[in-house]
């Protein structure tokens, strides 16, 4: 009797592991390819990233901003008079 339980446990057993193992094996590649794709994302957002950096570095420089308020008709330059300078107390 013990050992009939025990060749049905078995030929139960064995399908069902095989099963779990197959299912585990597709997740695996389902994470992979998940994982490759975030890298992808994250190697093109990193690259957007130093590109807008290096927009900001450009457009922001003294060099650049003097060219733009030269070119601009609605700005005046100030008068000496009208320039107030602000200290923190300390220095």
């Amino acid at each position: 009797m013990y050992r009939k339980v025990l060749h049905f446990s078995l030929l139960v057993l064995f399908p069902a592991l095989l099963c779990l193992n197959v299912w585990q094996s597709f997740r695996y590649q389902q994470l992979e390819a998940d994982l490759v794709s975030l890298q992808k994302q994250q190697l093109d957002l990193v690259e957007k990233n130093k590109r807008a950096l290096a927009a900001v570095a450009v457009f922001s420089s003294p060099l650049r901003v003097g060219l733009l308020a030269e070119e601009s008709d609605d700005l005046v330059k100030a008068a000496a008079s009208d320039i107030i300078l602000l200290q923190k107390e300390g220095q």
